[in-house]
């Protein structure tokens, strides 16, 4: 299921490694002050690795939406936190709507949930929601799809991933120069953060897997109608 996403991802991974291997390299010893180059590659380490944050989260989702989609389950069968997803439009449906027709979006939200027939998933549902990655949208993001597990490996990670998000943010739009965000941590610090983002992938790839091989987005009552290689 997601072969080619573990393949793309692990490549950029390479990418942002090579970078850190260049820095190191040209790192000077302390307490000599690292040249200006060092540091701008440094600042532009954190847009790189949060490219390839991102770039798994939300095509690991897109690709596990897919393959749910594929069972043609209705949303009858799925589990309630799931409906968040399948029934999208009906929830869109509700806002701004005139008090007229309030109610009746409200009922027809309802019975779409006992609807039997086989549920259409946008599987592009996430994708301007996860243009920052920040912990608590992993944390939603989960319990949208019902993953029960954590969102990281480690709980240490967390803090870096809002640290990403935040420094790639400080460059990418410019309030921060790539000069002054790599003025602060050198090589070593920087390893660390990168093996707990690609730990982090690992382990999101594998919440995907486990949940799609156990069919967890259906109730318990129905998988057996999904079985595998179905």
């Amino acid at each position: 299921m997601l072969t080619a996403v573990k393949a793309e991802t692990a490549s950029r991974l390479s990418e942002v490694f090579q970078l850190i291997d260049v820095i190191k390299r040209l790192e000077v010893v302390p307490p000599l002050s690292d040249p200006n180059e060092v540091k701008v590659l440094r600042g532009l380490f954190w847009v790189h690795l949060y490219a390839a944050l991102e770039y798994a989260i939300s095509n690991g989702v897109q690709r596990f939406l897919q393959a749910i989609d594929t069972l043609n389950v209705p949303p009858v069968h799925f589990t309630p936190r799931f409906f968040s997803v399948v029934l999208d439009s009906n929830f869109s449906a509700l806002r701004n709507v005139g008090e007229d027709k309030r109610w009746t979006k409200r009922v027809e939200l309802l019975n779409a949930q006992l609807s039997d027939v086989p549920a259409k998933i946008n599987s592009d549902i996430f994708g301007l929601y996860l243009q920052n990655v920040w912990v608590e949208k992993m944390e939603i993001l989960f319990s949208c799809l019902e993953i029960n597990q954590p969102i990281v490996p480690d709980a240490a990670y967390k803090p870096y991933i809002d640290e990403l998000v935040s420094q790639r943010n400080g460059v990418a739009h410019g309030r921060m120069s790539a000069l002054a965000v790599g003025s602060s941590r050198r090589s070593n610090e920087l390893l660390i953060r990168f093996n707990a983002i690609s730990a982090t992938c690992a382990h999101f790839f594998d919440c995907l897997d486990q949940h799609h091989s156990t069919r967890s987005v259906i109730q318990y009552l129905h998988r057996a109608t999904y079985p595998l290689g179905s």
